[in-house]
């Protein structure tokens, strides 16, 4: 921000035997600013969470790594999902070999199905047999009943082992498919132990170490985009009537205290934090600093109007009731844009009027 300077003019006033400071009026550029702290955080940044909880078996990455989307971060240790998942799928092997494979109890009961069908054809041949010897009265009843009822027998011993055959296939098959649901949740249960990036980007801090306990409301790491970042502000309740999206800021950083970098407001928060009492700003850099860092913090003036040329004065010479003591008495001025320093007159005075600094 360009700095205001004034000349300052020396004249003595006699009043109870004090001498008094003046000035004039001054055309100078003047901006009207929202004033901000800033803290720098990575784009897209992310805290690390896990679904489960457990003990990090495994760390693979450090502070300060570089990412992609998908690489293996941290890996969670929990030996009963890990038995629960083997027990899932030797489960899933034995049904598939029961129904399919060298155990296959289909084909088994399909040996069975073949004798009793065979048994049946001999038994149905026995009794038409006994049947057309009983019309020549060449046998008794008693030897046709026999006949008769062990033909129905086998009969009905082919159709119920037919009828199991369907039926054991139906369920072979609908356990297999339960048991291939069992084994890809306990899959899934497994995968929720393997966390991984979501993003390509950098690992810009680790909340835990490898053997610690984690649960699943704490987060593990924080990762973001390693090239772009962002700025966060927070404004307070009384000016954020003032911002609009696109406005623009100047920043000055800790990191860069002789340089002014100008930003533009990106986001504004829908609702007030009840606590601070601030709305929550983003802005981006419009030319981005050639080296940042998450955390890095500043000051942000958001500039709500700005003049090139105002004709102000500083603010200490401004009494209440928007008057002027001035060589020839009080004056009353119309007032415009301010900041902490400086505060336009839009009428009522003009740059050859002396003024005079209350007491």
């Amino acid at each position: 921000m360009k700095n205001i300077g004034f000349i300052l003019l020396i004249v003595l006033f006699a009043s109870c035997g004090k001498e008094r400071e003046s000035t004039k009026p001054s055309h100078e550029e003047l901006v009207e600013a929202v004033y901000s702290s800033v803290v720098i955080e990575p784009v897209d940044a992310y805290k690390v969470n896990s679904s489960i909880t457990g003990y990090i078996d495994e760390m693979y990455f450090s502070e300060g790594d570089f990412v992609k989307k998908g690489d293996l971060l941290f890996r969670i240790s929990n030996k009963p999902i890990e038995l629960n998942e083997q027990n899932a799928e030797l489960n899933y092997e034995l049904l598939k070999d029961t129904y399919s494979g060298t155990a296959n109890l289909i084909e088994e009961m399909k040996l069975d199905q073949k004798s009793s069908k065979m048994k049946m054809m001999n038994d149905s041949v026995n009794y038409h047999r006994f049947k057309m010897l009983f019309e020549k009265n060449a046998c008794s009843k008693f030897d046709l009943d026999n006949a008769s009822m062990a033909y129905e027998l086998s009969k009905n011993t082919y159709l119920s082992v037919s009828k199991r055959i369907v039926r054991k296939e139906k369920e072979l098959k609908n356990q297999i498919n339960q048991s291939k649901n069992n084994l890809n949740a306990s899959s899934l249960r497994t995968n929720d132990y393997l966390i991984r990036s979501n993003i390509d980007g950098k690992l810009f801090q680790t909340f835990k170490e490898k053997g610690e306990f984690v649960s699943m409301q704490e987060p593990i790491a924080i990762v973001g985009d390693a090239k772009s970042y962002k700025l966060k502000m927070l404004i307070d309740e009384v000016d954020i009537s003032k911002v609009i999206l696109g406005q623009k800021v100047l920043v000055t950083l800790e990191a860069y205290k002789s340089k002014v970098f100008e930003a533009k407001i990106t986001k504004i928060a829908p609702k007030m934090d009840a606590q601070t009492q601030t709305f929550e700003i983003e802005a981006v850099f419009v030319q981005q600093p050639s080296r940042l860092y998450m955390g890095l913090t500043g000051e942000g003036n958001i500039v709500i109007n700005e003049k090139k040329k105002a004709l102000v004065i500083p603010r200490e010479y401004l009494l209440p009731g928007n008057k002027v003591e001035t060589e020839n008495g009080m004056v009353k001025v119309k007032t415009g844009l301010s900041n902490w320093s400086f505060i336009e007159i839009v009428s009522g005075l003009d740059e050859n009027t002396i003024i005079i600094k209350p007491e």
